[in-house]
């Protein structure tokens, strides 16, 4: 992808920042100048035809194991209950990660984070699991997938440390901002973690002075951040919700175990699910405005080097 590596050395923050397409224009990629990546993978909205639906996976039972694959193997039949995927989109996710970026182009006089987008629906790929799982071994899935990780890998080697934030939707009645570092919520309610549990473990070791208590919910942490610009922004963790207290919460999905620090290196991670009355239109912006300033203040933006 060396021909990514020359638009980025190239990039005029004068002008609107480039994008690239991978094949069909099913990964989208604009090229940023600042250790920050913006991601959202299931907001896309093209449902080729080529692209058989992601549906059940292959239940093996004396293995327990789940083939995800359209054909399944000798000795597998399809089971919905043991090998279920997720399909449902994330309405509006494409559109908030395109409204905070705006907002920090802006507030950098011109600086911008990299975005990549997963423009197929989430029925025909999820770039938020495994290959195996997000592609079921179709060829234009399986590439599709490669592009979406490949262009983050782009985006992380102009970085000799940085942050990503993955954009996504829930439903959950609890309607709060949850910020997902990979700490289980029974976990989080408990307080059986550590920083190298965490997709953050990079920034922890960085913050001298400040305990990872108070950076991932406390008076230095994101969820804090958030709260204290707009109090109806209910943030999970934060100092208000120190954890969900048995509610609903998602931790953080592959895009953020795979490219956050917890396993190796200095790029950290971040999953931020939103509640659709903030994904919306009349909430969408004011939100963007309160994340951008939020994650400025949480984390060293720098130009990427």
């Amino acid at each position: 992808m060396w021909w990514c590596v020359f638009l980025l050395f190239f990039l005029d923050t004068s002008e609107a920042q480039e994008v690239i397409f991978g094949q069909n224009k099913y990964i989208e990629y604009h090229v940023g100048n600042l250790n920050l990546i913006l991601t959202a993978p299931h907001g896309g909205s093209l449902t080729p035809s080529s692209i058989p639906s992601r549906e059940a996976g292959c239940w093996e039972r004396a293995s327990g194991k789940c083939y995800y694959t359209h054909s399944c193997p000798v000795g597998t039949a399809t089971d919905i209950a043991n090998c279920k995927v997720t399909t449902v989109k994330d309405l509006y996710t494409q559109e908030m990660v395109l409204a905070v970026a705006k907002e920090i182009c802006q507030l950098t006089s011109g600086y911008c984070p990299h975005i990549v987008l997963n423009n197929l629906h989430r029925s025909k790929l999820d770039p938020n699991r495994d290959k195996d799982e997000a592609a079921f071994a179709v060829p234009a899935a399986s590439q599709a997938w490669d592009e979406f990780m490949g262009f983050i890998q782009t985006a992380k080697s102009h970085m000799t440390h940085g942050l990503l934030i993955d954009i996504h939707g829930h439903s959950h009645a609890e309607n709060w901002v949850e910020l997902g570092y990979l700490i289980s919520k029974a976990n989080l309610d408990s307080g059986k973690f550590s920083a190298a549990d965490t997709s953050i473990y990079a920034l922890s070791k960085k913050r001298q002075g400040t305990t990872f208590s108070d950076l991932l919910r406390g008076g230095q942490s994101l969820g804090k951040l958030i709260e204290q610009q707009n109090a109806s922004y209910v943030s999970v963790p934060s100092p208000s919700n120190p954890g969900p207290n048995g509610g609903n919460y998602f931790s953080g999905g592959y895009i953020v175990a795979t490219h956050g620090s917890k396993v190796s290196g200095d790029v950290d991670a971040v999953q931020i699910e939103l509640p659709k009355w903030i994904r919306e239109s009349a909430e969408r912006s004011k939100f963007a405005a309160i994340l951008a300033k939020a994650l400025l203040n949480y984390y060293d933006v720098s130009l990427a080097n």
